[in-house]
């Protein structure tokens, strides 16, 4: 088969996104609307002129008591996820990676701000969902320098990531005296001197740096597109995320100046229901119009599909990025890993991608209680201005419309004859006991008490077991939809950052981990191990961790006095240290360093323990060893020192017999021979060397074992360090 054109390619693309979810309205995207509508209390459509308009909040107020406690779970500590090794020797670059992926989170990205945006995404349409991608833009900078010397100005212009905008130059004046005086010397000597003057610049640059980040951003819900039957997004033949750019973004991020040019203007604001919805309490019409073509606003879909690009029957997936309405042009086409989206929903449905938000459990109740409130405020309204039955002619109708305070109502006849009050039968006593019970269902339906929101005035009143219990079962549902969050997205969102920084991270880089700077170099952790990242979550209130811990250091701190102050069987230092760490996060405190001192690192500076003192025995006994030890030493060299006489004189008598022979033949010595006989001496010296070197190693053999018996009799056989130490 042969690869596809742009035109099939266009064609296939243009028709995922046509038939996708949540393109131009649909059942989706109106229930996503009714949920803003109802979150910002707008009007029910149910309304009449003239009588209460009155809009509960019931949505507004769950979803505002929901995402504090789950922010706090997933903030209390510096540590959102913790990275597992999977071997023993992975132990350090798992930490290392754990410490650095929440760096890349919470500091080269605003964590708590897209935790935020993502969960109340979730709880009030749906689901939220967030991108990471591995950002490579360039980042601009513009400085500017005056009076630079030449050195200066050189050094700075040399650089390749500097541009420079404007430069001017001028003589430097600072020295014109001294070379004045120079000049007036060398005439003197009947030469001519014509030294340049130097110059100073001013220059105004653009620096640029393209260092890569991973880079997190939360994605409208009206900008994500799926697959119809998609269960998730990994398992999805097509996503696509739906944006607007201006030409001139487009344009800097390396696309054809001419195509660009020619595309159509966005109306995508036209005919996005939701995104109105969302300006529509503070702008009626949030519609923008661009006087320059160069700040148009472009469709932009950069899509991720599942296709035979080169025609070898199996489907790879690619990153397509299409502008305009109806795909009219392609910027690029190429081949992914993954897709770069992660998403989270509270109430997640079995077997497809979309669940249910909270704002849908509690949209009927908000409805019924607004109705019954407007009832109620009506009746009120009527009960203190009722209706008057008047006989026609005998009062006058301005006195009696104009409704003050002591005013005056005039009559013809006694006003008791001629005005009779319509009296309107109050609901308070059937409205008050409907509002509790309405109050009750979202309760059962959200776990969302009034106790939890502290609003109950009777709440001291109650026994503490039935309050414990209320609580429990609020806990309960908050962990639930955290555990989700957790197991889902968020753990997610993790895999990917370390995924992108293994992957795209080649230089090393210099982060603060731990109060101390650490090189940090991720492709040293490619290949090394596979890590499984864990998402902690407590059990219970952050005061009942505390009471919890709190037992668990004090069986800690006897089971360690028990060991005789040192470590093991039972219970380390490091052991002791994590219910600390624990403890700090659940009182909001974030760093540990700054309260204790990982073991792993404190013991790095403990100084090792002086030896007792020796015995007067010991002492004797370790002279008489030093003594005998000096003395095969001394035996030793002086055995050394015989064997080089002996060598040495052996080496003069063959000289000697070598000049006897010459004398007496009168004739040369064969070369050869006397190169044998050197040889053969070399090795002789070369094996009494060798004699004397066993030697010595047995020596220090025993001044080794000598130590040994000194370190064993000062730590009396205990390698451990007590804890006051």
């Amino acid at each position: 088969m042969a690869k596809l054109t742009d035109t099939e390619i266009k064609s296939i693309v243009s028709r995922e996104i046509n038939s996708s979810l949540g393109y131009l309205g649909g059942q989706l995207s109106e229930q996503r609307k009714k949920s803003v509508e109802y979150y910002l209390g707008e009007k029910l459509g149910t309304e009449i002129d003239g009588r209460s308009q009155v809009v509960s909040t019931d949505v507004a107020d769950t979803i505002e008591t929901i995402l504090p406690n789950l922010l706090r779970i997933f903030t209390a500590s510096d540590r959102t996820v913790v990275c597992e090794p999977v071997k023993a020797e992975d132990v350090a670059l798992a930490d290392q990676a754990t410490n650095y992926i929440n760096y890349i989170f919470n500091k080269d990205n605003p964590g708590f701000t897209i935790l935020y945006s993502w969960f109340k995404d979730a709880l009030l349409e749906k689901n939220g969902i967030v991108k990471v991608y591995w950002d490579q833009s360039k980042k601009y900078e513009h400085e500017t320098y005056q009076d630079l010397n030449e050195d200066s100005y050189q050094s700075i212009i040399n650089d390749e990531n500097v541009e420079v905008i404007e430069h001017s130059e001028e003589e430097d004046t600072s020295q014109d005296e001294q070379i004045k005086a120079l000049e007036a010397i060398a005439a003197q000597q009947g030469q001519t001197l014509n030294l340049p003057r130097p110059k100073l610049h001013n220059i105004r640059i653009r620096r640029s740096s393209d260092e890569g980040r991973v880079k997190i951003e939360n994605v409208p819900p009206e900008e994500f597109l799926i697959q119809r039957n998609a269960k998730t997004i990994q398992d999805s033949n097509f996503v696509a995320h739906r944006t607007t750019k201006t030409r001139t973004e487009l344009i800097q991020m390396g696309y054809d100046k001419e195509i660009i040019s020619a595309l159509p203007h966005s109306q995508e604001i036209i005919f996005n229901s939701e995104k109105l919805t969302r300006y529509s309490d503070i702008d009626e019409y949030p519609f923008t119009s661009s006087p320059d073509a160069s700040t148009d606003a472009i469709d932009v879909f950069e899509c991720y599909v599942r296709l035979d690009f080169d025609g070898d029957g199996l489907a790879e997936l690619r990153k397509i990025t299409v502008v305009g309405d109806t795909s009219d042009a392609i910027l690029d086409n190429v081949e992914v890993d993954s897709i770069p989206f992660c998403s989270l929903t509270p109430i997640p449905m079995p077997h497809r991608f979309y669940g249910r938000s909270v704002s849908e459990l509690v949209q009927d109740i908000q409805l019924i209680k607004s109705t019954v409130l407007r009832q109620l405020l009506d009746n009120m309204y009527l009960t203190n201005n009722n209706r008057i039955a008047i006989m026609d002619g005998m009062v006058n109708l301005d006195d009696l419309l104009t409704a003050r305070p002591g005013g005056v109502v005039r009559t013809k006849q006694p006003p008791s004859q001629v005005m009779l009050p319509m009296q309107n039968q109050t609901i308070s006593a059937q409205a008050f006991p409907l509002l509790e019970y309405l109050d009750t269902v979202r309760e059962t339906r959200t776990g969302v008490t009034r106790y939890a929101q502290g609003l109950d005035a009777d709440s001291l009143n109650k026994t503490a077991t039935g309050i414990n219990t209320l609580m429990t079962q609020t806990q309960m549902r908050m962990e639930l939809i955290a555990r989700i969050f957790a197991e889902t997205g968020v753990k997610e969102l993790f895999e990917k950052i370390f995924e992108l920084t293994v992957k795209y991270q080649e230089v090393e880089r210099l982060v603060q981990l731990n109060n101390v700077f650490i090189p940090v170099r991720p492709t040293e952790w490619k290949d090394k191990y596979n890590i499984n990242i864990v998402v902690g979550l407590g059990s219970g209130s952050k005061e009942q961790q505390l009471v919890i811990l709190n037992s668990i250091l004090e069986k800690q701190l006897q089971a360690f006095t028990l060991q005789g102050n040192k470590e093991y069987p039972m219970v380390t230092l490091k052991n002791i240290y994590n219910t600390l760490s624990k403890m700090i996060e659940n009182a909001g405190l974030k760093n540990t360093e700054n309260y204790f001192v990982n073991p792993d690192v404190g013991m790095q500076y403990v100084q090792p323990p002086q030896p007792p003192a020796l015995t007067p025995i010991e002492k004797i006994e370790f002279t008489r060893i030093d003594s005998e030890n000096k003395r095969k030493q001394a035996d030793l060299e002086l055995q050394f020192k015989e064997l080089q006489l002996d060598s040495s004189k052996m080496q003069l008598d063959f000289q000697t017999k070598m000049k006897e022979l010459e004398l007496k033949y009168n004739t040369q010595i064969d070369s050869a021979k006397l190169k044998q006989e050197a040889d053969l001496n070399k090795i002789i010296v070369s094996s009494l060397s060798k004699n004397f070197n066993a030697a010595q190693k047995a020596t220090q053999q025993l001044e080794q074992e000598i130590q040994n018996a000194q370190t064993i009799n000062g730590t009396n056989g205990s390698s451990e360090t007590p804890i006051g130490s």
